[in-house]
């Protein structure tokens, strides 16, 4: 009786791990994570590739105005992303996509100004 009750226990449990491993990817939080690193590197890349092209006063406006939009870019999205009373995962996911929105945007813009030099 109680090798059955130990079974059924380690059975509970084996389903309980496994359903929170699928839970936790089903919300697709990995996804946008990695998304949102590939829009960053992209941003860093174009962001190199153009202050190598810059003289030295206009590079050193330029890491000014990249430190500026970054801090924009997280308190903006964190204003979007945490009304008052919200939070947890869908707050999580709004916050991870605003910055990817906001960082593929920065990407554009720096390209467009890489192209102008």
């Amino acid at each position: 009786m109680k090798k059955i009750f130990m079974v059924l226990f380690l059975c509970f449990c084996f389903n309980q791990i496994m359903f929170s491993q699928k839970h936790v990817d089903a919300t697709g939080e990995t996804e946008l994570y990695e998304a949102y690193d590939k829009a960053d590197k992209e941003l860093n890349q174009v962001y190199n590739q153009l202050k190598k092209k810059l003289g030295a006063k206009d590079q050193t406006a330029l890491v000014a105005a990249q430190k500026d939009w970054i801090k924009f870019r997280d308190s903006n999205c964190k204003f979007k992303s945490y009304p008052e009373g919200m939070g947890g995962v869908i707050a999580s996911k709004m916050y991870a996509d605003c910055r990817m929105q906001l960082t593929i945007s920065r990407t554009k813009e720096l390209k467009s100004l890489m192209n102008g030099f």
